[in-house]
Formats: C-alpha cells, structure tokens, sequence
C-alpha cells in the first residue's frame, strides 16, 4: 500500500505524537509499504514538505511546548496523496482538517487518529481541570475534524472510551502507539554524577498537566531525601520554574532532552520511574522505561491512561498528593530486592506493546477503512447552520438542474448572462486575465462539454465571460457550493454540485445530456481538485469524456495559461492568465463507448498541452475537416 501520514510536526522528537509517527513510518517501511509523511518542517528522503505557519501571540508558547503547525499548501497536498491507497491524519488542526477536504475530493480512503488531549491544551492556559472547557474542545474537535471519519485510531482504552462518552460516532481502534524494540533492560554503567545515588527518572515536557513539581515537592518530602537524583528528560516553558522550585534539595535535578539510543541508556542507569501526569492518553515515555526494566510508580488520575500500566497498589499514587508519591518512593528505596523482581515483569509486560505488533493491528485498520470506502463511500457531514443559512442548497440545485423547465432555465440564463461583463471586468483587473481562440468557438454547432485545468478559486468566472453568450453550466464539487458566500458565486456561474449515490449520478447524467441537446455547454473540470497556480495537467477523471461520448456532442479543451505580470499589473506578487480555446474535438464513432471515451480524453490532454505550449493542436482522428474555400 502507499500510505501517507499527515502530520503538522515531524522533524523534532520532542513531543510522543511525533515519535509515534516516526516509528509507524519505519516500520510500515519495513513491513514492505511505500510511507510518505506530509508535514512542516524541512525535507528529507520519504517527505513532502509544508510550509510553517507562525501564530502571532502564541507562537513563542507554542515552540516551547516543542510544536509547530504547518500550514496548508494545495500542491503539496496533491503531491502527496497522488496514487495513494490510504490518508492517516494526526492532528485536529488546520493543516489536517484541510487535507481531509482534499483527500475527499479525490476519492482517498482515509483514518485519523485522536492524540491531542484537551488538557494538554487546557492546563498550558491554567484550566486544565476546567471540566467545561475540555468539554467543549472535545465536542469542537469532533465538530470540525473527527466528524467526517468512520475509523479513529485511539492510543488506549482509557482516550477510546472518553470518545464514546462525547459521542464521537465511529469504529474506535485501541491500539498502542507502541515501544521501539530498541527499548530492553541492558547493563549500563552509572554516569558518574549519578554514582552512590537513588535515582529517579521522569521524561516528558517540561509544562503544567505533566506535574513535574510534584515530583520535585515528593522528593523534599522523602526520608531519603539526601539521597535522591532527580533526571527530568524534556524540555518546555516550566523549566525555569522547576529550577527555582528545587532550589532546596540535596542535589539539584538534571534537566536534558535526549535522543533514542542516548534516553535508552539513561532509562537503564536509573533506578526508579515516576510518571505524575494528569493528562495522558497513553504514556509511551512511561512504556519506553518499563521495557527496560524500570519500575514505575504513576499517577492514578482519572484523566490519565497511563496508571493502566501498574502491577501492584505501589506503583500508583494519588494524583496531585505530594505526600503519598513520597511514600511510594520511600517503599521502593527501602525494597531493592522486590523492586528487581518486579523490574522484569514490566519488561517482559511491554513486550505485548512492542511497535511492530502495534502495525500489523494499524494495517487491519488501514484495510478496514478501504473496504468501508468502496462499499458505501465517505461519512456524511450534516451543515453547520450557518452554511445553511450562507450558501445555497445543493438538493434544490440538482433538482432544477435535472427536472429542467423552460422558463426557469431562461429566467437563470439571463440572470447570470447579467453578471458576465461584471466578471470580464473583475478578471481583467484583478488577474490581468486575456482569452484567446474564442474564434474556435464558431465550429461548435449545438451543445458542448468544455473542459478546462483548475488552478485558480476565481476560474469558473473566465470560463463564464470565454464562453459568453453560451448557455454555461459548471459541474462541481458539492464542497465548493457549501462554502459560505462564495457558494452563491459558484452557483450564479452556473455551478452544478456532483451527487455521492449512484442514483444522483444517473440522474445528473441524464440531465447534462438534455442540457447539451439543448444548446447548453456543461464545463468540467477533469482534474478533480483545485491546485493553485498548478504548472502542466494533472490526471483527468473520465467523467467529461464518457459525458461528450452519451451526449453525442464535441469537448472544446481550454488551456488557463501562467503569464508574469507585467505592466498594469506589475503589483501582482503572483503571475496573470491567459485562457486559450481551443478547436472543438468529437468523439471517434467506430470506437466502442468506452474506448471512444478514453481515445477522447488522450486527445484533449495532447490538445491542452499544445495550447500551454502556445501551438495549434492538429486535426485529430474524428473531428469534422472545414472546407477550404
């Protein structure tokens, strides 16, 4: 399969969701599939880059909490997801919301996966145990992003169930974000620093729901506080005031963020781990120090999955009680030998976790999602109420669309025929636009499909004023009529949004082919989705072909050409256009429909790719030859 991962932030291994990622890629690899991680950051071998988008105000929080978002960039996108079997998004955000759009639009197959906490949003702004608040972000998440999938991977049983209690309404996949085998119990000498001391180990951001204070206050607490060490393997805005809150023990904390096969060695030097998280959904720094053979005592927070983990009432604590994890400490201090005997259970327990297992269960989801796809399509969204109220009503446009009517087709004519000279004049300023080959115009006798690449948001209006005064109706995404105002431009232009049945389908069809018989042009566009600025042609779709071959009528390819801006429009950051008409082209009729449809599509490729190039397509096998006067 290709799979591609998309994820905001995948350079730093400094937050779990990224090393989640980074360990799925390899070892999807390695189990013989072709992986593509789209995100920011900068490129490497296997990734399609985005750029990053700077937050004002909170941008400095959010680098210290180790993040960044990237942003959304339509060419990246179809790069990434061309050919592609399935789509696995990671994040809630932005950049994730806007790929599945487009993975939508091309007919991907897609999952997403929940590892966005609220309260680790909620507890960086002091109101992580705002139950409200994280409510609400619960619902927001599902409203904007995890509403459109009916797979979601969930890192544990404990963040699966929490979904089910906000009525997130899909097949919720608990599976483990799995420990890299690199993680086993080995000999490691002690780094002197730590010699003759009882170490103690916390990884994970340095911020407020992971309560490294109250390791640092536990440690005060302790009857053996002159001989602990404490490690802290992180880093995040608390830094600064952990230092300060430790000033008063024995031996001040190690602060350090470290790679793979350096924390793998650290795990092994300590002796004791403690995870005092509020909020987990699962706690793979947690999984990584159990597999080595470290035993852990951890918060028992409802809002944290990682307690899931313990193997006896002393590797738990109460959350937030300072004064119970120093007990717990004391026991294991004042316990070497059951400490060891426990070390090895908790490492022979991960080996269930271990990250290849954790695969071959996302490969049965991935399989699952494709099977559900093809058999009954993508989830549906129901509309915001105020997309109801800001764009029209699909259903009423394809039925007045299909069901015809004399009057009302002329009154719509006329209506949108008004706004043609507005739109020349919008075209012609703002995007310096120039139309060329309308003369080829002449050869069409009757209807037409016309067909065009998608490079620009505003390029229904070119084809409108290209193809003036024709009858002109735009097949287009449902999603674009959706959008709230500039639906209605769409729909003015003569925009007809695609049904997801079968039957809307053939009900459509029928009615492009009576429009055609009537002397109307139907205008695809073959590519699909909408990629800004988009240099060449991208692979058509065969609708417009088989459309032209059932109706009977000629494809005139029109070719939206790049052109720097010079002149009037040497302001533009961006280029101007030029849209070029070409001659009309007509359908082989000794070819059976299908291949007469394909035979037609390889031709208006070739004929599109001459006008980009500023040539005249020659007469192609079944168009009708001018006599020569």
């Amino acid at each position: 399969m290709k799979i591609v991962l998309v994820i905001d932030q995948f350079d730093d291994s400094n937050n779990g969701t990224t090393v989640t990622a980074r360990r799925f890629a390899g070892q999807l690899r390695r189990r013989g599939h072709e992986v593509v991680i789209l995100a920011g950051g900068a490129p490497c071998e296997g990734k399609i880059c985005a750029p990053v988008h700077r937050i004002p105000v909170f941008q400095k929080l959010i680098e210290s909490q180790g993040m960044c978002f990237a942003k959304p960039d339509e060419e990246a996108y179809y790069t990434a997801f061309k050919d592609a079997d399935i789509v696995h998004f990671y994040m809630p955000f932005r950049f994730c919301r806007r790929g599945e759009e487009l993975a939508r639009q091309m007919g991907i197959p897609t999952v997403a996966a929940f590892h966005v906490q609220p309260e680790n949003i909620t507890s960086s702004i002091f109101l992580g145990k705002n139950r409200r608040v994280n409510d609400f972000l619960y619902w927001w998440f599902y409203k904007v992003f995890y509403n459109r999938f009916d797979h979601i991977h969930c890192p544990s049983a404990f963040i699966a169930r929490q979904l089910e209690s906000h009525g997130y309404g899909a097949k919720l996949w608990v599976i483990s974000n799995g420990v890299a085998d690199a993680f086993r119990p080995a000999q490691v000498p002690r780094a002197p620093e730590l010699e003759g001391r009882f170490t103690i180990l916390m990884i994970g951001r340095l911020s407020g729901e992971k309560r490294q204070d109250l390791i640092i206050e536990a440690a005060k607490r302790s009857k053996y506080a002159d001989r602990l060490q404490l490690v802290f393997a992180g880093k995040g805005p608390k830094e600064k005031a952990y230092r300060k809150l430790a000033a008063g023990l024995a031996h001040p904390p190690v602060f350090g963020f470290y790679g793979q096969d350096e924390l793998r060695r650290l795990i092994n030097m300590c002796d004791l781990y403690v995870h005092a998280s509020d909020a987990e959904i699962e706690g793979i720094s947690c999984m990584e120090a159990l597999a080595c053979g470290l035993v852990p005592v951890i918060s028992d927070s409802p809002l944290s999955a990682t307690g899931q983990f313990a193997l006896c009432a002393e590797s738990l604590f109460r959350a937030g009680d300072a004064d119970d994890l120093a007990r717990r400490i004391d026991y294991w201090v004042e316990h070497p030998e059951e400490k060891r005997a426990y070390a090895e259970q908790y490492a022979l327990r991960q080996d269930e976790n271990r990250v290849e297992a954790c695969v071959a269960r996302a490969e049965e989801m991935y399989a699952s999602a494709i099977r559900d796809k093809r058999r009954k399509g993508y989830r549906k969204v129901p509309l915001s109420r105020w997309r109801r109220c800001t764009s029209p009503s699909c259903e009423a446009i394809r039925r007045n669309f299909c069901q015809g009517g004399t009057v009302r087709t002329l009154l719509f004519w006329l209506f949108t025929t008004l706004l043609s000279p507005i739109l020349w004049l919008l075209d012609r300023l703002w995007l310096g636009a120039r139309i060329e080959g309308r003369e080829n115009l002449d050869a069409v006798q009757g209807g037409a499909v016309s067909i065009m690449n998608h490079v620009h948001p505003l390029d229904c209006t070119m084809a409108k004023v290209a193809l003036f005064p024709y009858r002109l109706w735009f097949i287009s995404l449902a999603s674009n009529l959706q959008k709230p105002f500039t639906g209605w431009l769409i729909r003015f232009c003569g925009g007809v949004p695609l049904p997801e049945d079968i039957h809307g389908m053939a009900a459509l069809e029928r009615g492009m082919e009576a429009r055609i018989r009537g002397g109307a042009f139907v205008h695809f566009y073959p590519e699909g989705m909408l990629v800004p600025y988009h240099e060449g042609l991208r692979a058509f779709h065969p609708g417009a072909f088989t459309t032209a071959v059932r109706a009977g009528c000629p494809v005139v390819p029109m070719m939206l050409c790049r052109r720097p801006a010079r002149g009037l429009w040497a302001w533009r950051k961006k280029p101007c256009f030029t849209l070029r008409i070409g001659a009309p082209l007509y359908a082989d009729a000794s070819l059976p429909k299908k291949q007469a449809a394909r035979d037609l599509q390889l031709r208006a490729e070739a004929a599109m790719l001459a006008l980009e190039r500023g040539e005249t397509p020659p007469l192609a096998v079944g168009e009708p030859a001018l006599d020569a006067e």
